[in-house]
C-alpha cells in the first residue's frame, strides 16, 4: 500500500462538500507528509497500516491568507484516521470528517 501513496497527488475534490480547490497537492515519502493548498505549507509524519493512514502532528505555515479553508480542510482530516482507496490514478481518503480525492501529479 505505502509504495502505491508514494508521490506527489494533485488535490482534485474535499469531500464531503464535493469542493474544488484552485492548488492543493499532497506529497507522502518515506513516511513524511507534505501538502500545499494555495496558502500554507504544511509538513508531518504518517504510518500507514492496511488501507488506513494515520498522520501524526501536521506543522502548518502561519500565513494569513483570505481564503485557507482548503488548508483548514485538510488540517481537519488529517487529524483522524483516513481509509485509503485507489482507482487507477485517483486516490480517495476519507475518515470521520471528510476527506479528499487527488489524481497523481
Amino acid at each position: 500500500m505505502d509504495e502505491r501513496l508514494s508521490g506527489t497527488w494533485t488535490i482534485t475534490e474535499l469531500l464531503p462538500d464535493g469542493i474544488r480547490p484552485q492548488t492543493a497537492e499532497i506529497t507522502f515519502e518515506d513516511h513524511r507528509l507534505y501538502f500545499y493548498a494555495g496558502c500554507n505549507r504544511a509538513m508531518g509524519s504518517y504510518t500507514i497500516d492496511g488501507h488506513t493512514l494515520t498522520a501524526g502532528p501536521v506543522a502548518l505555515t502561519m500565513m494569513y491568507c483570505p481564503d485557507m479553508s482548503a488548508e483548514q480542510h485538510l488540517c481537519r482530516v488529517l487529524a483522524e484516521p483516513l481509509d485509503v482507496s485507489f482507482d487507477g490514478d485517483t486516490l480517495t481518503a476519507t475518515g470521520p470528517v471528510g476527506g479528499f480525492t487527488a489524481r497523481r501529479a
